[in-house]
C-alpha cells in the first residue's frame, strides 16, 4: 500500500466513521472505523464490535448531556460531522507491516471537545483494519 492509498483510505474511514457519530447512528460504526471491544462493557454487554459500538453510543450521549446540565446557559453539545482540520497530525504511514496511530479532535459547533479518539490502523501488504478509543 503507498503513502497515498493509505491517506486516502485512512482519510474516508475516518470520514465515515466521525459522520456515524456525529449523526448518533453508533451501529453503522461496525461497518467504518468500530471502537475497542472494550467498549461493550459500558452496557454491561458481550464484548462484540455492535455491543462496542452501542456502548460507546451510550457514553458519548451521557457525556454530552452531563455538559449540556453542567453549563450555566444550558449550551447545546454535539459531535460535529467531519473537518479535516480536526486532525491533530498528518495522515501518513511510515512503513510495512505496522500499526499507526492517528488522533482525531472532535468539535461541537466549532469548538474543541474536551476529548480525542485515537485510531489505530494496521496495515500490512494491502489489507488495513482499524479500531478507535477515546482519550
Amino acid at each position: 500500500m503507498t503513502q497515498d492509498e493509505f491517506k486516502i483510505k485512512a482519510t474516508e474511514l475516518i470520514r465515515l466513521m466521525i459522520d456515524a457519530i456525529a449523526e448518533k447512528e453508533y451501529t453503522k460504526l461496525v461497518s467504518t472505523i468500530p471502537p475497542e471491544l472494550s467498549w461493550a462493557t459500558f452496557d454491561n454487554a458481550e464484548p462484540t464490535p455492535e455491543n462496542a459500538c452501542l456502548g460507546f453510543g451510550k457514553w458519548l450521549d451521557m457525556q454530552l448531556a452531563m455538559w449540556e446540565d453542567d453549563h450555566k446557559d444550558k449550551k447545546k453539545y454535539v459531535v460535529d460531522h467531519f473537518n479535516k482540520s480536526c486532525f491533530m497530525e498528518e495522515v501518513k504511514l511510515n512503513s510495512l507491516p505496522l500499526a499507526t496511530i492517528i488522533t482525531y479532535r472532535p468539535t461541537s459547533f466549532g469548538e474543541e471537545l474536551e476529548f480525542w479518539f485515537e485510531i489505530e490502523f494496521e496495515v500490512s501488504d494491502k489489507t488495513m483494519s482499524a479500531t478507535f478509543n477515546v482519550n
